[in-house]
């Protein structure tokens, strides 16, 4: 991969993928499979930096009774 490149490639088991696939064709909401796999990823990333975020804090914050 070029250092220059702002994309990359991951795998994903057939099977989920083709869940995935199911899933496009009910609801019709996401044009393509990789829309689906970036929306869910955005959302996920949201997530843990929320978790994170609350764990750092929990970290700083002193022991009760201390």
């Amino acid at each position: 991969m070029s250092k220059t490149s702002k994309w990359t490639s991951v795998a994903f088991p057939s099977e989920m993928v083709e869940d995935i696939r199911n899933l496009i064709k009910e609801l019709k909401y996401w044009p393509s499979v990789s829309t689906f796999c970036r929306e869910a990823v955005l959302e996920k990333i949201k997530k843990e930096r929320a978790l994170l975020k609350e764990l750092r804090e929990e970290r700083r914050e002193p022991e009760a009774g201390a």
